[in-house]
């Protein structure tokens, strides 16, 4: 038979019931969209993700104490000798962290106040909007210059440029004068705008303006060469801390970069188990489709006597099952994504990528076939005379 006389039979088919028609496209449909709408959120979703882990820029990496005692503490001095007695260390930062509020005519803003060095454009992956970073000269002279953050310079004087401008900083009761030297893209921003609404700002001063470099320090970031195995650098800073440095307390050595991945990990599995509950509803629909065309080869047992009679091949009628089968999933398919891409485009106003809703209809197609396979084969070794007589 030819192909268009088997497209004419199959269409033929599927409009002679259209209620079981209507109802196998639509679970067809329903897994369809439901896989279209999982692979676009959960892309985006990991997106997102990714960029909120590069806003907050932390990498390489953190050094800090538990239980610490009377003994030496984890201090800017030790961090500068840390950097030179261990190899693969780039870049090394020590961090003192208090908190306060910001103040800037009558608007007052909370804060967290971290203090750095020069090395924080190279321990941390800071996007610069405005300005400059600190700069070893600011940071050993304890110069009272601030990097704040974009949503810190809009709340405080409504635009993203405010270098060179005056804010009062407050800190354990005391009000200190700053001038802001750069403006940065604001970390708490990657979290989201509910949880940025209510997190602190940050605000980078010099290390020297909150502590003495004799002081304890609450982290020491690690920025390690590229070439540098992380976990024997971690193992040789341990050494050097408690061997050398004489800490008092338990040496913690995290690797921020490994716990990045970790979450990226995280959230693959996330979309992948999404994307097998889609699939087990695609299944579902598809023995929905494998017993509608169980039903029509029953129905059309006369038929296909018929067929066979008049000289139909029994590839014909395994092509015509085939055929009627995939058709049935590509009309659910299709409706499926129309549907689904115009949910999302109206309610999220994301555009689903052609080459995705493209794989999932070959999908939807492939599996009607495979559904309609075993009602084919079927239909194909029936006998003529027994087929015309039931």
């Amino acid at each position: 038979m030819k192909a268009r006389d088997l497209l004419r039979l199959a269409m033929s088919n599927l409009r002679e019931n259209p209620l079981r028609t209507a109802l196998c496209a639509l679970s067809v449909a329903v897994g369809t969209g439901a896989l279209l709408v999982i692979a676009v959120l959960g892309l985006f979703g990991q997106t997102q993700l990714q960029a909120a882990l590069r806003t907050i820029g932390v990498s390489g990496l953190t050094v800090y104490l538990d239980d610490h005692g009377a003994g030496n503490p984890l201090s800017a001095e030790l961090a500068d000798a840390l950097g030179q007695a261990v190899s693969g260390i780039d870049s090394i930062m020590p961090i003192k962290a208090k908190t306060g509020t910001v103040r800037a005519g009558h608007t007052t803003e909370n804060a967290v106040f971290l203090g750095a060095d020069d090395s924080l454009g190279d321990v941390m992956q800071l996007d610069l909007l405005a300005g400059s970073l600190l700069t070893a000269q600011q940071a050993d002279a304890a110069e009272p210059v601030a990097v704040v953050g974009d949503t810190l310079a809009q709340a405080l004087f409504g635009r993203t440029n405010i270098t060179g401008r005056q804010i009062r900083l407050r800190w354990d009761g005391q009000d200190r004068y700053f001038t802001v030297c750069g403006v940065v893209k604001s970390q708490t921003s990657a979290l989201g705008s509910a949880v940025s609404a209510i997190a602190p700002h940050l605000v980078y001063i010099p290390y020297t303006c909150l502590a003495t470099l004799q002081e304890n320090a609450d982290q020491v970031f690690v920025q390690c060469t590229a070439a540098a195995d992380l976990s024997s650098v971690s193992g040789q800073i341990e050494d050097y801390l408690i061997r050398r440095g004489q800490v008092d307390g338990t040496v913690r050595v995290q690797n921020m970069s490994g716990m990045v991945d970790t979450v990226e990990q995280l959230a693959q599995l996330c979309v992948l188990l999404f994307l097998t509950v889609g699939a087990v509803t695609l299944g579902v629909a598809l023995i929905g489709v494998l017993c509608s065309m169980i039903a029509a080869t029953y129905e059309k047992t006369g038929e296909i006597g018929i067929l066979l009679a008049i000289g139909a091949q029994p590839r014909d009628i395994r092509r015509l099952f085939l055929l009627q089968s995939a058709l049935l999933c590509a009309l659910g398919g299709l409706c499926g994504l129309a549907l689904a891409g115009g949910a999302l485009y109206g309610l999220t106003g994301m555009l689903a990528d052609w080459r995705i809703c493209l794989a999932l209809l070959i999908v939807s197609v492939a599996c009607g076939g495979i559904a309609g396979l075993l009602p084919a084969v079927r239909a194909a070794r029936l006998d003529p005379v027994d087929a015309m007589r039931n």
